[in-house]
């Protein structure tokens, strides 16, 4: 029976909410993934959907496409929010997908939003369900899965990567919004602040037309591109989250503290969350500056647990002590290096077996400390590979002389 109520709770959505598409044909931006070839799309054309991760930044289609699917895959679909979701609500999706397997032979999608947010207890569970087929997963998340997942889950999972929306889309968008709500003409200058505004997120873009809208009837024009112009001044969180720490790290990466610590400042100031910025600063430790300095990885791991402790506007101070002694560092991408070219020849099959005398069994294996210097020449490999190779910097020039020592490597 529909309520008596039912289109005053519509009418009380935000906009972004109410003009949500329901079908591809309206779905804008993400081309590459639901495009005419887009593999996403096809993979949800033909039902063959499996365990996936919808990544990237907010406002560029994860959950709507996860309404889209919904209208679309011949399953039941059921959705949570990590936000809000416990393992008590997991357990009741879960034995809805069993009553369905078992009455109905259908399978069940879950689209898990802000999948980032449930702890390891949490997604182990989730992990569980996964492996079973009890439930497809669909999560979706504005942080970097590599980071805020562990690794069993990551294993069982496809991750397609969401870009921000182009300012044609943003503009398409606003200009199919406009049709549907009746205003005669949005002026240009007002079109283009909100692109401004927006930065890609189209819920951004909506939010604002909305205030538009209801400002409109009170306001002239000129005193609501004021207020517009102010946000657009302060807003930058979202915007170029990625890209501003992108500038931070290629600042440190060249070392120019300076710049450095102003792409911190910024990220900062636009209410960035500081334990991502740290998780950053930990990676660049490792890649950009590894074995020249060893000791940035205690620095920048330092950094990284304070972030978890030590909330705004002190752990600025601790982030800023470890840009810059980043930046002032030694550089070297050699382990960097090293990791990628075996993963290489790992992909292209290189796949030795282990040599009898450094197995488990160990038969014949020379134990290093009970000769001189700790050190006894054996092979540790079958295949002479050379996949590590010092930089030019003090400590790895030393590196050099005792490998040089040891292995008589050039």
């Amino acid at each position: 029976m529909n309520s008596l109520f039912k289109n005053n709770f519509e009418e009380v959505k935000p906009l972004a909410v109410r003009l949500r598409p329901t079908t591809f044909e309206e779905f804008i931006g993400q081309e590459k993934l639901l495009g005419k070839h887009g593999i996403l799309k096809k993979l949800i054309e033909n039902q063959s959907l499996s365990n996936c991760i919808f990544y990237g930044p907010p406002g560029c289609g994860k959950t709507t496409l996860g309404e889209i699917i919904s209208k679309n895959i011949n399953s039941n679909f059921e959705t949570l929010n990590a936000t809000t979701a416990t393992l008590e609500d997991l357990r009741a999706v879960v034995e809805r997908a069993k009553q369905n397997i078992e009455f109905y032979g259908k399978k069940t999608i879950l689209f898990l939003d802000e999948i980032h947010r449930f702890n390891k207890k949490q997604q182990d569970a989730l992990l569980s369900y996964c492996e079973n087929g009890v439930v497809i997963l669909i999560g979706a998340t504005t942080e970097n899965p590599y980071y805020t997942l562990n690794n069993a889950l990551l294993s069982r999972v496809m991750i397609f990567e969401f870009k921000s929306l182009s300012r044609e889309d943003i503009h398409l968008i606003l200009q199919n919004a406009v049709k549907k709500i009746g205003i005669k003409e949005l002026p240009y200058e007002i079109l283009e602040c909100i692109k401004d505004i927006s930065q890609g997120d189209s819920r951004i873009a909506l939010n604002y037309l909305e205030l538009y809208q209801n400002s409109c009837m009170t306001l002239d024009d000129n005193d609501i591109l004021q207020i517009f112009r102010e946000r657009k001044a302060s807003y930058h969180k979202n915007e170029d989250k990625y890209n501003l720490i992108s500038a931070m790290i290629k600042s440190i990466r060249g070392s120019d503290p300076n710049s450095a610590i102003y792409w911190l400042g910024r990220l900062l100031s636009g209410g960035e969350d500081p334990r991502y910025i740290a998780r950053r600063i930990v990676i660049s430790a490792s890649e950009d500056i590894g074995m020249a300095n060893p000791e940035a990885m205690l620095i920048a791991n330092s950094a990284m647990e304070a972030s978890e402790k030590i909330g705004m506007p002190e752990i600025r101070i601790i982030l800023a002590q470890a840009v810059i002694y980043l930046a002032i560092s030694t550089k070297s991408n050699s382990s960097y290096v090293a990791i990628n070219k075996a993963l290489e020849d790992i992909e292209k099959g290189d796949l030795e077996t282990v040599p009898l005398h450094i197995s488990n069994s160990a038969v014949g294996y020379k134990y290093p400390h009970d000769y001189q210097d700790n050190f006894i020449k054996q092979k540790y490999s079958a295949i002479k590979r050379e996949y590590y190779i010092p930089g030019d910097n003090r400590n790895e020039r030393m590196i050099s002389e005792k490998l040089k020592k040891l292995w008589g490597m050039k």
